[in-house]
């Protein structure tokens, strides 16, 4: 590998193939047992666009074979703190269960958060394939892409690894420091539990509920984005900002937008409040979940956010919602097979909330976060 790779500026097809083995080779080894994404999903994800700078490097060896991959993602040019682009951005690529944000990739090292302005947080993914593993390559992989952060101004970079991979020893031993762990969860379509298939017509007196595929309708925009807000705030060293997990009526749109450049759609499931105030009350929207549906119409759909507006919690909406979005999967998604989402591990509420559904663990990750200095 050279010391200083350059980016990749203008991908081939073949780029994109040797990326996808890269990928796939790491995937397996670092999560085997889990389905690998498809080539044309990987492919569809680093060609879409954002209002975002990224920036990707494919490394090959000798043999002109490849061995790692690596991608920035730098907070939006044109703005003073990159929070519109993040809020659509960060909504398109999905944290379940927590309020939009990324999920872990398939290498040593996977998917970080961004906040703008000064001190900004890039977003970093590295990615060895495992025979390279232990050679140096990813040490002067991180140093390519934290200079290059550095250089465009950010103050720290994230990135998420799964625990018990060589990702997660490999930040650790380098400066970087845990600020996140999650629990992710599977649920097989095939196996959920008869009980749960008969809530969705369990009567909620004074609910009911409604669906919609991409930005939710224009009535409900306020209040989809105002039980958003309602969530837990992550911690601050997490690199994502309150609102930049959030939607909001002004970027779900471009989250939608940017969902569908990659061939993904996105189905929401909605409780209504009929009660007196319910035109007052942000079109009288109690609560809401969302899952993101592969553009390929295979393997996992991934659960974004679920949150339901604090005066209308207690009444198990939660529950309730999950349920009639697994009901319309079937018909959505009939080729995908399972939903996989991830949750805090601090969260026990959801956590409880997703085993009733028949959810088991997948695995878990760990965020972590390095501050960078200017030498």
């Amino acid at each position: 590998m050279p010391a200083n790779p350059s980016p990749l500026t203008a991908p081939t097809a073949e780029d994109f193939r040797a990326w996808y083995r890269v990928q796939c080779a790491a995937f397996a080894h670092d999560r085997p047992g889990e389905p690998l994404p498809s080539q044309a999903a990987v492919q569809a994800r680093l060609a879409a666009t954002d209002r975002h700078r990224h920036v990707l490097w494919l490394l090959r060896g000798t043999a002109d074979e490849p061995v790692a991959t690596a991608s920035l993602r730098l907070p939006a040019q044109g703005t003073a703190t990159g929070s519109a682009a993040a809020s659509a951005s960060a909504a398109a690529s999905g944290t379940p269960d927590t309020g939009p944000g990324p999920g872990p990739g398939p290498g040593p090292t996977a998917t970080g958060a961004r906040t703008g302005g000064q001190g900004a947080v890039a977003e970093i993914r590295l990615t060895v394939h495992p025979a390279h593993r232990r050679l140096g390559t990813g040490s002067r992989l991180l140093s390519t892409v934290t200079e290059a952060a550095l250089a465009a101004g950010c103050g720290g970079v994230v990135g998420e690894v799964v625990c018990g991979t060589s990702g997660e020893g490999f930040l650790a031993t380098r400066d970087f420091l845990p600020v996140l762990r999650r629990t992710w969860q599977r649920l097989p379509l095939a196996e959920i539990p008869d009980p749960v298939g008969k809530l969705p017509g369990v009567p909620h007196p004074g609910y009911r509920l409604t669906a919609w595929e991409g930005a939710p309708p224009a009535a409900l925009a306020g209040g989809f984005a105002a039980a958003l807000r309602t969530l837990p705030a992550l911690p601050p060293d997490t690199g994502l900002a309150p609102g930049e997990t959030r939607w909001d009526p002004d970027h779900v749109p471009d989250a939608v937008r940017l969902a569908a450049g990659r061939g993904d759609r996105l189905l929401t499931v909605a409780a209504l409040h009929d009660g007196p105030d319910a035109a007052e009350d942000a079109g009288g929207l109690a609560g809401h979940t969302t899952v993101l549906l592969p553009g390929d119409g295979t393997g996992p759909a991934l659960q974004y956010g679920t949150a339901v507006v604090p005066a209308h919690r207690g009444n198990g909406l939660g529950l309730w919602m999950k349920a009639e979005l697994l009901r319309r999967l079937a018909a959505a998604g009939p080729g995908v097979t399972e939903l996989h989402t991830a949750v805090p591990d601090d969260n026990r509420h959801m956590l409880a909330v997703n085993t009733a559904l028949g959810f088991r663990p997948l695995r878990r990750s760990v965020r972590y976060r390095l501050r960078l200095r200017r030498r």
